[in-house]
């Protein structure tokens, strides 16, 4: 066999590049997606707080005329539920733009600009956590330092207060996901061996 054909069926190295979806990062598109759904119903009931014959939201106070009938009338009268509606409609845009960096991080074929959507995610996902903890805590005290001017005889905290927490949870928790996996690379190089065999296959394929 002459030196030629010994250098012929010599193996031939190559470096090919390969994208990795990590699972945690997926997760927390998910969570940021649970995250809007609750935020949507809660921001939008009107049944953060209950009594025997009345209901408040963010937007309205209602009234039960009958068994059959309600009335409902805009919630503006108070400064303090004026802040938690706004607060809520910040978390929940600053969470929707965290969620859409963290699909534009893992779309991304570049490692920097990877580092960069996930980044600028983590940080807005923690910002939307922050002003929905605030206006689910400045609801209930300042509720509470007026309780005694109302007529009813007993008020309690409704379902869309519930899922107002249940949204704050996800978010915070696609937030630590963000932030535990992102010194992680997302393409990673490997080297491939070519043989002689792979080489013809390779030209004869279609």
């Amino acid at each position: 066999m002459s030196a030629e054909d010994r250098k012929m069926m010599a193996p031939t190295s190559a470096l090919e590049t390969v994208a990795i979806v990590r699972p945690l990062k997926v997760i927390a598109v998910l969570c940021g997606g649970i995250s809007l759904l609750l935020m949507t119903l809660s921001v939008a009931a009107t049944t953060w707080l209950e009594a025997d014959k009345q209901r408040e939201g963010l937007w309205e106070i209602c009234f039960w005329v009958n068994e059959k009938e309600v009335n409902c009338g805009k919630n503006d009268a108070r400064s303090w539920v004026e802040i938690c509606r706004t607060l809520c409609l910040v978390s929940m845009a600053i969470c929707l733009s965290a969620t859409i960096l963290t699909v534009l991080g893992l779309r991304s074929s570049s490692s920097k600009w990877k580092y960069t959507f996930y980044r600028l995610a983590t940080i807005a996902m923690f910002s939307a956590v922050i002003c929905e903890v605030i206006s689910l805590i400045v609801f209930p005290v300042m509720f509470l330092s007026e309780i005694e001017a109302r007529v009813q005889v007993r008020w309690e905290f409704g379902w869309a207060y519930g899922i107002g927490w249940g949204a704050a949870i996800f978010m915070l928790g696609a937030a630590f996901l963000l932030l535990f996996d992102r010194e992680t690379e997302e393409l990673e190089i490997r080297e491939k061996t070519y043989y002689k065999n792979d080489i013809e296959s390779t030209d004869e394929s279609p």
